[in-house]
């Protein structure tokens, strides 16, 4: 073994025990997350529903504001169900990201008292919100079906590799959020802010043929939005939308790269979270 190798399989002898470590709190990071769950809806009378109703919300105003009003949507003949792909997506990494940073906040005193992998916090925060984007996935061909006459097709298989892609991006922005959150206790207060820029700028309320009448420099900083590659895969598996190669190997190409960035900033840190608790 040469002294060069040494560092590097130190580094992935860590990085398994600190796997195995991580999958053994698999059962608490679900407690936890359902634990959420319940303490989120004990006061509703709808409870879990709400997962689903608020895309569904948000979807409809913008729809009124932007599709009927505006009038953007020309140039996407389905445009509710344009939207709705759009938002549900969105709304499943926002909920990750807020989640997750709240996950730190809320449990400092489990930082301060329990040992344990932190990344188990932002994992249950991931755990869930993916079962509230399962479950509006469920229901989507039940609105857009009427309405826009879109039905699964020969392309929802696409919806695997979507999601996988988009929980590894979601869960990279979760992390890095959730370590930027422990000096910087006002980050909760800021991200809703960021998100709601970040959903304007995204072609999730207007079309993508909407940049076709915009200035070339402000299309090509718009197009290196990261949604955009990873929304183009779900329109395609929901949708039957035009999917190229690029669209593909860019989406995966910023999801991993933001989930070893991500994940490994906040692994590398997490030894000193308490000192700032």
């Amino acid at each position: 073994m040469t002294t060069s190798t040494v560092p590097l399989r130190r580094a992935i002898s860590g990085v398994r025990a600190y796997v195995r470590h991580l999958w053994n709190r698999r059962e608490f990071a679900f407690h936890l997350a359902l634990g959420n769950v319940k303490a989120r809806n004990a006061s509703t009378t709808l409870g879990l529903i709400w997962w689903v109703i608020n895309p569904l919300l948000l979807g409809g105003i913008y729809a009124l504001v932007f599709g009927v009003i505006l009038d953007i949507q020309r140039g996407e003949e389905n445009y509710i169900a344009y939207l709705l792909a759009g938002m549900f997506a969105f709304y499943y990494t926002r909920s990750v990201m807020v989640g997750a940073v709240n996950s730190i906040i809320q449990n400092a005193r489990l930082l301060a008292n329990l040992p344990f992998p932190r990344l188990v916090l932002p994992g249950s925060a991931l755990i869930e919100s993916a079962v509230g984007f399962v479950a509006s996935l469920g229901i989507y061909y039940l609105i857009v079906g009427p309405i826009d006459g879109v039905w699964p097709g020969s392309t929802v298989w696409w919806l695997l590799p979507a999601f996988l892609l988009h929980t590894l991006f979601s869960f990279g922005l979760g992390a890095l959020v959730a370590r930027l959150a422990v000096p910087f206790r006002d980050l909760n207060n800021l991200v809703p802010y960021v998100l709601r820029l970040w959903l304007y700028v995204s072609p999730v309320i207007w079309p993508v043929t909407f940049l076709e009448n915009a200035r070339p420099g402000i299309q090509q900083v718009l197009e290196w939005n990261p949604l955009f590659p990873i929304l183009a895969v779900y329109r395609h598996a929901l949708m039957g939308q035009t999917l190229t190669g690029g669209d593909v190997v860019v989406a995966s190409t910023w999801s991993v790269l933001l989930f070893l960035f991500g994940v490994g900033l906040f692994v590398r840190n997490e030894g000193r979270m308490t000192r700032y608790i």
